[in-house]
Order: structure tokens, then C-alpha cells, then sequence
């Protein structure tokens, strides 16, 4: 099983991970007296099956957090204006440095989120074999290491999993793919532990159509340069199988969302716009905004079709600034409906079939109150594609990608940056990994 340093297999870390990262008052937990005191044998024993899964998914979302706040900063979705010599190189397009400490400090996050996820999957499903109560955790566990492991593919040229506390080989970048294939797997073993629950199937489903659809997105835009003949398009047969499956389950337009208190960890997203809206704000061509409030924020896209600002972008900004003040607090979407549609639109154009592409992409500008497209709205079906996922999906790290698939450039690029220069580049190890990985440093004996 791949497993990027899992929690170390010592009782207090066990206990310290169980009782700090699952945020909920267990009883069980709360009333030992020492919490350190517990043993690695009894933290994986069925009684703590659910904090195994809830500890996975908080850790989770940390480690998906940080991954979205070094794509969004790359991408043109949100920009860098102050003096912090952290993002401003990622801004300008110079992703390439292993030494830059926000990417460095991030990846610590990554990593852990990776690893916790694979030890809490390996725990709970020795547990469910002769526990069937265990069967629920372990399906929400395979569901954070599906999100996991597909973010990883999202934004690293290279990782090293390992198996237990010893350093292990990098994948290399040609092999990063597998992660991808990783989360399908790990979200279609979820599904058979999802029995009589609709939102976690639903989920589950969704999970594995947007990793399905991610690897072909992979596929496209490596090795870099990007390959950005022709359309740009993908297209994945099972991807919008499963989301169509997940639209069946649930037609609403839902979310599926981590959420970041302002009593626990907040998110590293959420902190650049609310912590400092001085230095980090929307990108330019998203909205400007003049003050730290949501009525200070003017929305500079517009609908090609309506030609009225976009209201998702004004909805998601006005939400989160809602926050400032709070440093970090909030909630982001994972996985939506609004996703799903798009990769089934998305299947369909591919296909050259226009009229289920404006069936679904219609569906989603209805739930924003917009004019439905259609061939004579002077928009072409590919424009509209484009346009609709970068704004219904903003902020979800989903745009880098599509920026180089769709040969699309940021206007806070520097020209001679490896983003511009060389689209489909992405993160690379953090130095602070390659310093302690043998493997990465050339010191193995």
C-alpha cells in the first residue's frame, strides 16, 4: 500500500493524532487521564474506529487545503500584492523552486494528510473484517484518501510515498498518474461500505468522476510543455458514468464542502483572502476589491451571454469575506453538482454531441438564474466550457490545469516564468523532504 510517512507507530503520537484531529468531544477519549497513555493496540481497536475516520478527513482537509492555496496562487484566480517573499514568486508563475517556504510549508500538510489517510484506511479495514460496524469509517476513510491522493496528482511534479516512517522512492514524474488511479480505487472499495447512505454514495461517486476526469486532464497537459493542439478537451467514459450515478442519487445543487472553524485549524486558502486582504485579493480579471468587506468587492467577469457580472464569483467572494477578521474560517467546496454536469457536458462535446453538452452546462447557469446557451448565443460550445468551469469551479483548483490545457496565460505571469514558458509545470518536492528522503538526496546505502 502506498504511504507517504503515516503516523508513527508510537502510542502517543497514535493518541495525540486520535484526540486532536478527529475535532469532536468522544467521551471515550476525553475521560483517560492521560491521553498519551494510550496504547497503539487500543487506539486501533473497533472503539476508535470513528475518531480513525474522522481524524483522516480533518488531516485530510488540511493537506487538500494547502495543495489548493499553492494552485490557486499559481493560477490567475487569486493574486499576490504585498512585501511576503513566499507567494510572490508563485504568483508570477515561478512554481519550480523545491526552497520557496510557503510551498515548503504547505507540503508538510500534503504529506502528513497522505499518509494519515493511508494508515486510517489500513486500520479500519483490518478492523471491518470481523467488525461490521467498522464498514461505515472505513468507507469515509477511503473517501478522504480518494480526495487525497487525486489532489497530490493535481499539483506535484513528484512524490515519495513510503511505507511507515521510513523514507520510500519518488514515483518520478512520469508515474504520478498512479495517484490518480489510487483514488479511483480507493473510492470505488468506499462504495461497498456505503450501503443505505445516499450522501456518501453520492459523494463516493462524485470523488471518483472527478479523479477519472482529473487523470485525463493529467495526461493532457504532461509531460510539460502542454500539449494545447486542437480543443483541449478530454474525455472519460466511466467519469461521467459515475457522475451522472451521482446526479441520480441527488439532483439538488449540492456541495460537498470541508469546513474550517474558527475554533480549529483554519484553512490556508481562506487566510489569504480574509487574513490579508491587503496583499492577497481576487485575480484582476475576477473582481477588484477596493476594502475587507464583501460590499467592497466589484465583480469584473461577466456572463458572455447575459454580459451581467458573474454571480458565482460574486457569491463565493462575498461568502468568504464575510470572514475577515476570522483568519481563515469558512468552508470550500470539494466535489459539486455544478462539477458533475461539467464533466458530463464536457464527455458529451468531446463526442460532438452538442445537445447533451448544452443540456448539462444549461442546468448549471439555471441554478444562477442565467440564459440558457445554444449554438446561435455567439458563443462558441468550447468558450462556453471554458468560461463555465473557471467560473463555477473557482476556487476548487481546478483552473492551473485548465489554463494549460486551454493554452490560457495569467496576467501576473512573468514571461520568462516555467508556467508561462513551459505550461503543465507543477510543484515540486519541497526541499525539506528531499533534505531527510535518502531516495531524494542521493544518500541511501
Amino acid at each position: 500500500m502506498l504511504g507517504h510517512r503515516p503516523v508513527p507507530r508510537s502510542s502517543r503520537t497514535l493518541a495525540l493524532v486520535l484526540l486532536l484531529l478527529s475535532g469532536v468531544a468522544c467521551d471515550s477519549l476525553l475521560e483517560v487521564d492521560d491521553p498519551t497513555s494510550i496504547e497503539e493496540a487500543e487506539a486501533r481497536s473497533t472503539e476508535f474506529a470513528e475518531e480513525w475516520a474522522r481524524g483522516s478527513r480533518k488531516m485530510v482537509s488540511q493537506g487538500w487545503d494547502g495543495m489548493l492555496a499553492l494552485l490557486s496562487i499559481a493560477s490567475d484566480e487569486l493574486r499576490f500584492e504585498g512585501p511576503h517573499t513566499w507567494w510572490r514568486p508563485l504568483d508570477r508563475g515561478e512554481i519550480d523552486s523545491p526552497g520557496n517556504d510557503g510551498l515548503q510549508e504547505m507540503f508538510l500538510f500534503v504529506a502528513a494528510a497522505y499518509g494519515m489517510a493511508e494508515e486510517a484506511v489500513e486500520v479500519l479495514d483490518s478492523l471491518a473484517e470481523a467488525d461490521t460496524a467498522s464498514r461505515s469509517p472505513l468507507a469515509r476513510a477511503h473517501l478522504a484518501a480518494s480526495i487525497i491522493s487525486a489532489t497530490i496528482a493535481d499539483g506535484l511534479e513528484d512524490f515519495a510515498p513510503s511505507d511507515g516512517p521510513e523514507p520510500g522512492p519518488p514515483l518520478g514524474p512520469a508515474g504520478m498518474g498512479a495517484l490518480y488511479a489510487q483514488a479511483v480505487e480507493h473510492a470505488t472499495r468506499g462504495l461497498s461500505g456505503a450501503e443505505g447512505d445516499d450522501v456518501l454514495r453520492r459523494d463516493m461517486l462524485a470523488a471518483r468522476a472527478r479523479a477519472a476526469h482529473a487523470a485525463q486532464v493529467w495526461a493532457r497537459i504532461r509531460p510539460p510543455p502542454a500539449d494545447v493542439s486542437g480543443d483541449g478537451l478530454v474525455s472519460s467514459s466511466d467519469a461521467a458514468a459515475d457522475a451522472l450515478a451521482a446526479l441520480a442519487l441527488d439532483g439538488s445543487d449540492w456541495e460537498m464542502r470541508f469546513d474550517f472553524p474558527a475554533t480549529a485549524v483554519r484553512s490556508r486558502t481562506l487566510q489569504q483572502l480574509t487574513c490579508s486582504i491587503s496583499n492577497y485579493r481576487p485575480g484582476n480579471t475576477y473582481a477588484t476589491a477596493t476594502g475587507p468587506n464583501a460590499d467592497d468587492v466589484v465583480v469584473n467577469l461577466f456572463d458572455p451571454i447575459d454580459g451581467v457580472p458573474d454571480p458565482t464569483v460574486g457569491r463565493v467572494l462575498s461568502t468568504v469575506l464575510v470572514f475577515v477578521g476570522q483568519c481563515g474560517a469558512g468552508s470550500l467546496p470539494v466535489v459539486s453538482a455544478r462539477e458533475m454536469r461539467l464533466i458530463v457536458a464536457e464527455h458529451a462535446l468531446a463526442q460532438a454531441d452538442t445537445t447533451g453538452f448544452a443540456e448539462q452546462v444549461n442546468l448549471v447557469r439555471a441554478a444562477e438564474g442565467l440564459s440558457p446557451w445554444s449554438v446561435s448565443s455567439g458563443v462558441t460550445a468550447g468558450e462556453m466550457l471554458i468560461h463555465e468551469r473557471r467560473v463555477r469551479l473557482y476556487l476548487t483548483g481546478r483552473r492551473l490545469a485548465d489554463m494549460y490545457r486551454f493554452g490560457l496565460k495569467s496576467d501576473a505571469w512573468d514571461a520568462s516564468s516555467v508556467a508561462a514558458t513551459l505550461p503543465g509545470t507543477l510543484y515540486p518536492i519541497a526541499q525539506s523532504e528531499i533534505d531527510v528522503n535518502c531516495y531524494l538526496n542521493g544518500s541511501c546505502r
